[in-house]
């Protein structure tokens, strides 16, 4: 799934398109694009090492990926599960709207029990405070956060001029954390709504007829 809205793509591709002249001559703007797919692929192969290297497990989803406009994709594996038992994956893309960057990105599905039981409970006021709480907590590690209810969208966009292996790192680290005040917040939105167990109160019966008038002296 692509990090925004095929109008939001569109709409970015045209404008690079209006911005950018034509080439007078058509065998050196073959040559150019030719030069910059190298360049990308070149990159691409690198950052898998890396991130290889640093203990992530790391699949080449290139050939397999069907969304236009994506040139190259990595899908990868935090190195550890979360809370749930599952290992929500992020995406290292290169797109052919994007000459000298990247991108890194994820998507969450919210739990819809919880948006069920809020909703019902007329506290939808919550869900929504929680939205704010996340984006509140994620934009200060410059990571961009798109709310397309109930999917939550996490990218980041990098340059790869001169990019090195920490800041790198921490632009991988800043996304994952990000990954993860998101699943703490809807975890801890989802024990607040769980519902109260109700205490019984459960009176014994007396049959001693002696103990009885014990008890009511």
């Amino acid at each position: 799934m692509s990090i925004s809205n095929e109008a939001t793509t569109n709409t970015k591709r045209e404008n690079i398109t209006a911005s950018t002249p034509k080439p007078t001559n058509q065998t050196f703007g073959e040559g150019a694009q030719e030069s910059i797919l190298d360049i990308k692929k070149s990159k691409f192969n690198e950052l898998v090492n890396w991130l290889r290297r640093w203990g992530f497990q790391v699949s080449d989803k290139t050939k397999e990926n069907k969304i236009a406009g994506i040139e190259y994709q990595a899908e990868i594996r935090p190195q550890v599960p979360y809370s749930s038992g599952l290992c929500t994956p992020f995406y290292l893309e290169f797109q052919d709207d994007l000459e000298d960057g990247l991108i890194i990105r994820t998507i969450f599905e919210l739990d819809k029990n919880i948006e069920i039981f809020l909703k019902s409970q007329n506290r939808a006021k919550d869900l929504e405070l929680t939205y704010i709480e996340i984006e509140r907590l994620v934009l200060p590690l410059r990571v961009s956060i798109i709310r397309d209810h109930p999917f939550i969208k996490l990218y980041k966009i990098i340059f790869f001029s001169n990019l090195d292996k920490q800041f790198f790192y921490e632009c991988i680290t800043d996304l994952m954390n990000s990954m993860s005040i998101i699943i703490g917040k809807w975890d801890e939105k989802y024990y607040q709504t769980r519902p109260a167990e109700k205490k019984m109160t459960i009176e014994r019966k007396i049959n001693d007829p002696e103990l009885e008038k014990i008890f009511r002296k």
